[in-house]
């Protein structure tokens, strides 16, 4: 292939990419009726409303900016449980500051991992609805204020998940319609944008803790199995790469992604 055809080619591809966020970004940016036809502050849900999971470990300088941005949501009536998985650095006194806000209840352990400390949140959680934010990321405003109205207004929605900016991917945007068949083959819903209907719990487990990776893929596959996510269009998470020490960052094992793979294929 000579260098026109390569330049060709590779124009073509950055417009389709251009394309495809625009077409993402009004979407995100248009109301939408779903969400438009119930007041989130009238709710069927018992109080709290939604129970927010959020596991951490060695986090202190990045924990609090991930806590205020669930204290910033224009839904308030919602329930934050952290989990320090045995933390051995300052974030218990970062967690100290926020005891006056009585919706956020901070539970130490020992260090037995993020699915455990994901486990033990939902087990003690009071919410009718489940949602989770990694502690170095940031919520949106109006993520669960849309989420709310969604499960209110739509009995057959047992999950959702909305839209993650991110510097960690080329996209930018990960909001991609929801694909079961490509589920299976990639996870391409993050579970910081994921919210679903505490029921599930009960009916297909919580984190799978032999996993030592992708948890997150295989709660959404097995939470998935049997009606679609809905695409949720509001900006939800703000993904932020910090350090070495999130899990995403390495490569997974590739008998890690075969393992949950050959679970539905």
């Amino acid at each position: 292939m000579d260098v026109f055809s390569l330049r060709k080619r590779f124009r073509n591809s950055l417009m389709r990419r251009t394309e495809q966020r625009i077409d993402k970004l009004e979407l995100l940016l248009t109301e939408h009726p779903d969400i438009a036809s119930t007041s989130y502050q009238s709710v069927p849900f018992p109080s709290p409303a939604v129970s927010v999971i959020m596991p951490t470990w060695n986090r202190a300088p990045v924990v609090g900016a991930a806590v205020r941005s669930v204290q910033a949501q224009h839904f308030s009536d919602w329930e934050l449980i952290v989990v320090d998985d045995g933390s051995t650095d300052d974030t218990a006194t970062v967690l100290a500051s926020f005891a006056p806000d009585t919706r956020i209840r901070y539970i130490r352990l020992p260090h037995a991992g993020h699915s455990a400390a994901r486990n033990h949140a939902q087990k003690i959680s009071k919410g009718s609805l489940i949602a989770y934010l990694d502690s170095d990321n940031l919520w949106y405003p109006s993520f669960l204020a849309a989420a709310v109205s969604v499960f209110a207004a739509r009995a057959d929605v047992n999950c959702a998940y909305g839209a993650m900016i991110t510097d960690a991917h080329w996209e930018r945007i990960l909001f991609d319609p929801f694909d079961r068949e490509r589920l299976v083959v990639e996870n391409y819903i993050d579970l910081n944008t994921f919210v679903h209907r505490r029921a599930l719990i009960d009916q297909f487990g919580g984190f799978d803790e032999e996993l030592p990776a992708l948890v997150d893929w295989d709660l959404v596959l097995r939470y998935t199995a049997h009606t679609p996510a809905y695409r949720l269009p509001v900006l939800a998470v703000r993904y932020r790469v910090m350090d070495s020490k999130r899990v995403s960052v390495a490569r997974p094992n590739d008998l890690i992604v075969e393992k949950i793979r050959r679970k539905w294929i």
